[in-house]
């Protein structure tokens, strides 16, 4: 199980909150205005207030990728998360870098808000992100958001284009409460194969990376989403000695949203016919591609549940969704004319529609002492496409004292695989697999003292009859049971004005098992942090340091966006160094930070995390955070 993300520390000395006894701003996420969130005292789903803090304020995007800001995430960690109940596509790697539904920021702000972030480099490299947040009145508070990652990368055919757009409300009034939000997203990035070799990396014949071949030259995808998503509750049933009506008995609950998305992979060249042929993957004659998966999806969710004045003992709430899916695919291909190269037909592979009908029951406890939380939840499919799926969650939480916290979890699941690894047709690659239901099953036990600034992380997981895919790029389920090891530290050291933030990952799978994982991940950041000119500017001088062992890993398919295993090349023992400095004046932040800056150390090249993908070489980025308050 991955730890949480180290929280910021608290900061008496922050500027931009010196002149106000609260903070004028408030973000959260959707679970925490969900009734009977019984975790938010303990900071697990917690509204936060606005960061000006300079903690983490460098990490701008993921470490793991295949080499580019903006391209997919490589699984170095293990997740214990359970798949989504129902129709599922397939494990997503890009949207990382973009809010969803259930991470899109939710705003309480007692005035205007404002936020930029920008990154750059001195090659074509950007992260913007711009947020404005306001509230009409007391009782509705509008944020609109834009982000958008843009980047040739070092190597051919490597750029990448993204672009989201959201806007979000939450709106409360006497007993009803509602929050909403719309999300548009195009994802256009290129797809160059990796490198041909991975001896060019070292080789001073091709210092100049644009030279360096690769093994898609003209291939793209292309990813379009759009959802609009509305939850609200209405709470009803009072108590006559209830005057202030703070205290129902009952809430009714509805969730609906509908989304579309679209995902098109393209290669206009015969040139990179060889690429798949070479792997065997092309399955009809035309050597250029086009690829198209589209699915519309509608979830109607309806529930009903106890307020907080239901006996505290033990609450409960329940519910049905209703799930439906529209699924597409399409396969086109190219011809050569005088104006160039069109797409001369395409056939619909499939074209069909899918349905669940999903139960949820959760039953729980709110002590006012909050000493002991109980927690347990489940859901079954009891009609549709994936009838007989379940999904169990249970957790024990034990407030030790003020500062200590304990939870128990343990989750199982037994469910169909993601729809990727069932079917999948396209000119280079295609599949029709007949798969069974998979078993998860998850123990794990997080500790979290806020005093020592210490966080540690226990699990195991057992998983049946996965699914993966094997070095052909080919789904392939696995028949046995096997068991996943973590175990995760993260700890602040201080000592006068030296700090030390480290994040320390402990995996273990046996090596018979079709899946990678590197036994240690670390993560640390080594900073000098001080005031100058009488407290008007926060100066932070530092390293941050990523490490893990090496091991046989993962390649990457373009075609299908997903990973495979590779038994060819051992990835890791590589240390990467970003040497930084940061500073804040006020609610104006910056920093310039050398990315990689070990590149070639003690004639070490092997900085990938997926194969044939390097990193980026040493690189000069600097940010800029600017709040503003009106």
């Amino acid at each position: 199980m991955l730890l949480a993300a180290r929280p910021a520390l608290a900061d008496k000395n922050d500027t931009a909150r010196a002149k106000y006894k609260t903070p004028l701003t408030y973000s959260f996420n959707e679970s925490f205005l969900m009734p009977g969130n019984i975790w938010a005292q303990y900071g697990w789903q917690n509204m936060h207030t606005t960061d000006t803090t300079l903690n983490n304020f460098e990490f701008y995007t993921t470490h793991y990728n295949l080499g580019n800001t903006g391209l997919p995430y490589v699984p170095v960690l293990f997740s214990d998360a359970l798949q989504p109940m129902g129709f599922f596509y397939g494990q997503d790697y890009i949207h990382n870098n973009f809010y969803a539904d259930s991470s899109v920021r939710y705003f309480n702000t007692r005035a205007p808000f404002t936020q930029f972030y920008y990154v750059s480099d001195p090659q074509i490299h950007q992260f913007f992100q711009f947020t404005h947040a306001q509230n009409f009145g007391k009782n509705l508070d509008v944020a609109i958001g834009f982000k958008r990652i843009r980047s040739e990368g070092n190597y051919l055919n490597q750029s990448t284009n993204m672009n989201q757009v959201t806007v979000d409300a939450n709106y409360h009034k006497g007993n009803y409460r509602a929050y909403a939000d719309v999300i548009y997203e195009v994802h256009k990035f290129q797809q160059n194969g990796g490198m041909v070799a991975d001896s060019d990396l070292a080789s001073p014949y091709y210092s100049e990376r644009q030279a360096v071949p690769v093994n898609l030259n003209y291939a793209t995808s292309e990813i379009f989403e759009q959802s609009v998503h509305l939850q609200q509750y209405y709470f009803l049933g009072f108590r006559n000695s209830d005057s202030l009506k703070e205290n129902p008995l009952f809430y009714i609950g509805h969730s609906f949203k509908i989304a579309g998305h679209s995902n098109v992979f393209t290669d206009n060249s015969t040139a990179d016919s060889a690429f798949f042929q070479t792997n065997k993957l092309r399955l009809f004659n035309s050597p250029l591609t086009y690829d198209s998966t589209r699915y519309t999806e509608i979830n109607n969710d309806l529930s009903i549940g106890s307020g907080k004045g239901w006996t505290k003992i033990m609450r409960w709430d329940a519910g049905i969704r209703d799930q439906w899916v529209y699924f597409r695919n399409y396969i086109g291909s190219y011809t050569n004319t005088i104006y160039g190269e069109q797409l001369s037909y395409m056939y619909n592979y499939q074209d069909t529609i899918y349905n669940n009908l999903i139960a949820h029951a959760r039953i729980f406890n709110a002590y006012d002492s909050g000493k002991i939380i109980f927690d347990a939840s489940g859901q079954y499919i009891v009609a549709g496409n994936q009838q007989g799926d379940e999904q169990a969650v249970v957790q024990l939480g034990f407030k030790i004292d003020s500062s200590r916290f304990l939870k128990l979890s343990g989750t199982y699941s037994y469910q169909l695989p993601p729809f990727i690894y069932q079917l999948y047709q396209g000119n280079n690659i295609q599949w029709m697999r007949n798969l069974a239901n998979t078993t998860t099953s998850n123990l794990s036990v997080n500790y979290y003292d806020r005093k020592w600034k210490l966080g540690i992380t226990l699990s195991a997981t057992q998983l049946t009859d996965m699914v993966y895919f094997d070095t052909s790029a080919l789904p392939v389920q696995y028949f046995h049971t096997f068991m996943v090891y973590c175990a995760g530290i993260i700890k602040d050291f201080n000592f006068h004005k030296f700090h030390l933030s480290t994040s320390e990952k402990l995996q273990y799978v046996a090596d018979s098992v079709p899946m990678r994982l590197p036994r240690i991940v670390t993560e640390n950041s080594l900073y000098f942090e001080s005031y100058l000119f009488h407290h008007a500017l926060l100066l932070r001088l530092g390293a941050d340091v990523y490490y893990n062992t090496s091991y046989y890993g993962y390649a990457y398919m373009p075609v299908t966006d997903q990973y495979y295993l590779e038994n060819s090349t051992k990835l890791g023992n590589y240390i990467y160094v970003d040497p930084f400095v940061s500073f804040r004046i006020k609610t104006f932040r910056m920093f310039i930070k050398l990315e990689n800056a070990t590149e070639g150390f003690n004639n070490n090249y092997n900085y990938y995390y997926a194969l044939h993908y390097p990193m980026p070489d040493r690189t000069l980025r600097f940010g800029i955070n600017w709040d503003f308050w009106n």
